[in-house]
């Protein structure tokens, strides 16, 4: 038995309701294969995701297969067979790529009807012998033929291959819509080219990015009863159709009464609450928000109001519906509503109508003001729908002009509902204009008190809808309707980094080798009262090998007599919550902590604004209690982004907005540093690097002359 401790302290804070215990079944991938040196495999990055107390436990063999046709069934390893704890709550099932090799007298491929078998066969036998409450049956992961460095004939095998894995993926999704007990999980996308090492195994990014999905879903707490609506639809008088929609079971309906068409798509579990999004229009265009929300537990639900606008007859019809789907059907009774372009219209008007119906909104280049579009007041004209829209509204030109139909003029109830608003915008939209639409609303929102959050794409225009990637704003809409409040920027966790070259580590070393030598470090020099805390920009202060300050040294740091230099390349709130109890800190006793963190939140993870600011938050929180006698100076994150509009530096705008506020705290300061790197128009300037996230020499020798006073000051003659 091989269990995986769980790596980090965690705040009761941070603590879920209840700690889980889960059971990884796989092969060499699941076994941590092709891990680079110092790195982990999936199942203990996810002991490290899922929380206070959480156990993981791994049968796991190279070259394991789940068809008993294939060469080494997993059930004859004798990594099954010497397993002998008991007790998980649930078990992930990770199997398939191996039966994808053709191997003896038959292939299982060829046999379908036995692979189901064996399928079920190890089904059973884990449910069996583990007594788990449910099983998540994942899809083979991905096959990338298309990854860097791999031979003519790896490409070639590989494209061979891959068609077989997504044949079983098939026929674990029918195995599993039949048990109630299993669940299936599709991992045809987990990740991509750049996280596999040979095509198949991933590196420690495409590990991480596992595990992180995998603990996403198992976050999620389920409904104890899931209403039965499958069987309603399909067996109650609305007519009702099956289809596929993206590996989701699509149900199609007809609205008694007019026969509007309907289309709900179920979820493969349902999360607690029975949660739902809304499309309005377009339905099945621009589909990642859709899916990812479908993959946590949500349904998908459509009722075509084309040609309405949201008018009184949209709303009438949208009330109906609403009945059927939670009277009815049983669904919760705050779905979020999803506006895409003229889907704002309705969207708005229900919302407007009945604020309690209403999970969250999400406009996406959406009317908001008709006589922008289809009016062409400034956005564009056009005639056929408008004819259409003043018929359906009853208006005339004149009075639509003039009116329009006042949705902006009519948010408070919204806004006292605290429902939140996200809007997504092409700043270069001239369909919709973000100025007479999303951003009007915004602007009128916030300010009469309401939370509405901007998701800007710059230079784009009214199409490609959606965001890329979907995964900040799913992670926003699990937070707005209460089904996983989990912020990745607070959750204190090891670093994955094993890039020692790129790092500025030298060969051969990796993110926890760094950990343990500054730890050393530290424990050799514990006098330095000045401790210099952060990420890549922190650590070009002196580079990895000589982290301590010299009294007339050549570097800008050099001017502090006892500083330590703990900045670690790729770092980010949450490698800082981990590092501030296991690491070099926990050596020392400093007098100033300069904090600067935040931009490869923002940058290479995809945090909100909101995340980043909540992160930064839990490590000064962290700070004051581990070194109460420490004051922390923030002063960062820096500018990101060669132009003002670059949306991540709004983001660090919500992160500065926060550290003015924690400057309130005692034994904490704040410094605004951004205008050193950028010139009077927002642009960067010379101090800062060609990839507009690091600092030039110069920007180092300006960054050290604006915190000197401060940190003369705090630590005294």
């Amino acid at each position: 038995m091989r269990w995986i401790p769980l790596l980090v302290a965690w705040s009761l804070l941070l603590a879920p309701a209840g700690a889980q215990s889960v059971l990884c079944l796989g092969d060499s991938i699941t076994a941590g294969a092709g891990s680079p040196p110092g790195t982990a495999a999936w199942p203990e990055l996810l002991a490290q995701r899922l929380g206070p107390g959480a156990q993981v436990a791994v049968i796991a063999a190279g070259g394991a297969s789940l068809s008993s046709v294939a060469a080494r069934p997993l059930l004859e390893t004798a990594a099954w067979k010497d397993f002998e704890s008991t007790g998980f709550e649930t078990a992930v099932v990770v199997l398939g790529t191996n039966d994808s090799v053709a191997a003896g007298e038959a292939s299982p491929w060829e046999d379908l009807e036995r692979f189901d078998a064996d399928v079920e066969r190890l089904l059973d036998a884990v449910r069996g012998r583990f007594a788990v409450d449910h099983i998540l049956l994942c899809t083979p992961t991905p096959m990338l033929a298309q990854a860097p460095g791999l031979s003519p004939e790896r490409r070639a095998d590989l494209t061979a291959r891959a068609p077989r894995i997504q044949t079983f993926g098939a026929r674990y999704r029918a195995l599993a819509k039949a048990r109630p007990d299993v669940e299936f999980v599709d991992l045809g996308s987990v990740w991509g080219p750049d996280q596999v090492v040979d095509g198949v195994h991933p590196n420690a990014f495409g590990a991480a990015a596992l595990a992180d999905h995998l603990a996403s879903i198992l976050r999620i707490e389920r409904d104890p009863e899931p209403a039965p609506i499958r069987g309603r639809l399909l067996e109650g008088p609305l007519g009702c159709s099956e289809t596929d929609y993206h590996g989701f079971d699509r149900l199609e309906f007809g609205l008694p009464g007019d026969g509007a068409g309907c289309t709900l798509v179920l979820p493969r579990f349902v999360a607690a609450g029975r949660p739902w999004i809304w499309r309005a229009r377009f339905f099945g265009h621009e589909p990642a928000l859709d899916v990812a929300l479908l993959e946590r537990g949500f349904h998908l639900f459509y009722c075509d109001v084309a040609g309405l606008f949201g008018a009184p007859a949209a709303m009438a019809r949208w009330d109906a519906a609403y009945s059927i789907v939670v009277d009815e059907l049983g669904l919760g009774p705050q779905p979020v509503l999803h506006g895409l372009s003229r889907g704002g219209l309705p969207v708005l008007e229900f919302a407007i109508a009945h604020p309690h119906r209403v999970g969250a909104i999400v406009l996406d280049n959406a009317v908001c003001d008709f006589r922008s579009w289809p009016g062409g007041r400034n956005g564009q004209r056009s005639d056929a729908d408008w004819l259409q829209l003043l018929e359906v509204w009853g208006l005339t030109d004149e009075d639509a002009m003039a009116a329009g139909n006042g949705a902006l003029e009519r948010l408070a109830p919204l806004v006292d509902a605290g429902i939140s608003v996200h809007v997504l915008i092409g700043t270069a939209d001239r369909v919709v204009p973000p100025e007479e639409n999303g951003l009007a609303l915004l602007e009128r929102y916030r300010s009469a008190g309401g939370d509405a959050t901007l998701w800007s794409k710059p230079g784009e225009g009214h199409h490609p809808h959606g965001l890329e990637p979907v995964a900040p704003l799913a992670r926003a809409l699990l937070r707005d309707v209460g089904i996983d409040r989990h912020n990745p920027a607070t959750w204190p966790l090891p670093s994955v980094e094993y890039r020692s070259s790129a790092a500025g580590w030298g060969p051969d070393s990796s993110w926890s080798d760094q950990v343990e030598r500054m730890a050393a470090l530290a424990e050799a020099n514990p006098q330095r009262d000045l401790v210099f805390l952060g990420d890549s920009i922190t650590q070009g202060l002196t580079g990895a090998g000589d982290r301590l300050s010299h009294p007339n040294g050549p570097r800008a740091i050099d001017r502090f007599e006892r500083a330590i230099c703990l900045g670690l390349s790729g770092d980010r709130t949450e490698h800082l919550l981990y590092r501030i109890e296991h690491g070099a800190l926990a050596k020392l006793a400093p007098r100033v902590i300069v904090l600067q963190i935040g931009v490869n939140n923002v940058n290479s993870a995809g945090h909100t604004g909101p995340e980043v600011a909540g992160g930064l938050q839990a490590v000064v929180e962290s700070l004051a209690r581990n070194q109460p006698q420490a004051t922390v100076l923030i002063c960062g994150p820096f500018p990101v982004g060669l132009d003002p509009d670059d949306p991540r530096r709004s983001a660090l705008d919500a992160v500065h907005g926060r550290a003015r506020v924690l400057a309130a705290r005692d034994g904490v300061e704040y410094l605004d540093l951004r205008p050193l790197f950028l010139d009077e128009d927002g642009h960067t300037n010379g101090r800062m690097a060609a990839d507009a996230i690091h600092v030039t020499a110069e920007g180092q020798v300006a960054w050290m002359d604006a915190i000197e006073p401060a940190i003369r000051r705090l630590l005294g003659p």
